[in-house]
């Protein structure tokens, strides 16, 4: 599949249904399965916390990069930031978090299918990437859900 700004914008799109199939096909036991044991304990609840928080950070560094912004902060740490926005959430019902989820997908699938292909190489820095084109931390965007989904679906 070729680059393109509607090529990921429709990438972004089909993962984003994927997303939401997932978590809404869950039994109310299997919410708390814990996915990543550690300090955290992330359950597929945390999971989708952070990927209501995420989204909503991707389409904030996307569109900064795209307006001429340089992108994430040099210090930004995306540990303590995620460990943050999850605790923000956490109180939040399985079904609002899966509508932010999508209200921020739809709006980065919006905002990406009205690129134009010299978009992609605008150069910013994303906190887990570095300094890179726009086109690699869109590619991350849903790179990175489909990482956490692998795993979720390990544990389950």
């Amino acid at each position: 599949m070729p680059d393109t700004p509607q090529a990921l914008a429709d990438r972004l799109r089909e993962e984003g249904a994927r997303v939401f199939d997932f978590f809404n096909n869950l039994s109310k036991d299997q919410w708390d399965v814990i996915v990543y044991p550690s300090d955290s304990d992330w359950s597929l609840h945390h999971l989708l916390a952070h990927f209501a928080s995420s989204e909503i950070g991707h389409k904030t560094l996307v569109q900064n990069i795209f307006s001429g912004g340089e992108g994430a902060w040099s210090d930004f740490d995306i540990d303590i930031f995620n460990q943050r926005e999850v605790e923000k959430l956490l109180d939040e019902s399985n079904s609002y978090l899966l509508e932010i989820f999508l209200k921020a997908r739809t709006e980065l699938v919006a905002l990406v299918s009205g690129f134009e292909i010299d978009d992609l190489n605008r150069i910013g820095n994303d906190p887990y990437l570095g300094t890179v084109p726009l086109l690699d931390i869109i590619k991350l965007t849903y790179r990175h859900l489909q990482i956490h989904l692998r795993d979720a679906r390990r544990c389950l």
